[in-house]
């Protein structure tokens, strides 16, 4: 059980940095301020991302037994000038990085679900457009600024398919995907304040699974908060949520 855990882990870690770093080349394309980099070294998935409010994205993820010796060399990089990325690690890996001299930071929460089966089409979840989905997901989130304009530059890419969940044909949230190989990555998703709690969040997951199943994907991937409502909308759908280990300079 372990090692297919693992392998899950791994084909979820590739394909959210495919995810993000197609979101930085957009947010680059875009004149979004700050700096925006994606790269890989000996296995590992580097994010750099200089931009206020948007910290949270520097990170180091594909982190394995084989190349822990690498993320201090990664770390020492002279390219991140200052800035401290987020290193994030499997199950049974705390120690060995501990090793390292790195500290623990907040838990960051990986949450898989395999696609042998799907829920139905849900008639509450339509496509949207580009406009109309970004000012929706936006109003949401309740941001501006700069988080703004990159979560607007990401979800204008064409590879991103954007959902709207209507009440009496009024949008009320929105949510994202990706497809990448046979991984479907459930992205960015928020509700209007004014109608939270009443089940939009579950009806994109469960419309989102459904496609993702019929486009041949095996397996569904999204990142929350441990012990978030969030987390608690994909336990809901047949997620599993790893805490998964943190660590930084």
């Amino acid at each position: 059980m372990l090692g297919y855990v693992i392998s899950d882990v791994s084909r979820a870690e590739r394909a959210l940095y495919r995810r993000t770093s197609a979101a930085c080349d957009a947010a680059v394309a875009a004149g979004v301020s700050g700096r925006f980099l994606a790269w890989e070294h000996e296995g590992l998935f580097a994010v750099l991302v200089a931009n206020p409010g948007l910290g949270f994205l520097s990170t180091v993820t594909g982190v394995v037994p084989e190349n822990v010796p690498s993320v201090l060399e990664l770390l020492d990089s002279p390219v991140w000038q200052g800035i401290r990325p987020t290193v994030v690690v499997q199950a049974g890996l705390t120690e060995a990085l501990l090793e390292t001299g790195l500290r623990r930071t907040a838990d960051r929460g990986l949450a898989l679900r395999t696609l042998d089966d799907s829920p139905p089409e849900n008639p509450r979840v339509i496509d949207a457009d580009g406009p109309e989905f970004v000012r929706v997901l936006l109003a949401g989130f309740e941001v501006g600024g700069p988080v703004a304009d990159y979560i607007e530059a990401e979800h204008q890419l064409p590879t991103v398919r954007r959902f709207l969940a209507v009440q009496e044909e009024t949008p009320i949230a929105a949510a994202a995907m990706t497809i990448h190989g046979e991984v479907a990555v459930l992205g960015s998703a928020s509700t209007l304040r004014a109608h939270r709690g009443r089940g939009a969040q579950t009806s994109l997951l469960r419309h989102r699974l459904h496609l993702a199943d019929l486009a041949g994907c095996t397996l569904a991937v999204g990142t929350a908060v441990p012990d978030s409502v969030s987390a608690a909308n994909l336990m809901r759908a047949g997620f599993q949520v790893h805490r998964r280990a943190a660590f930084q300079r």
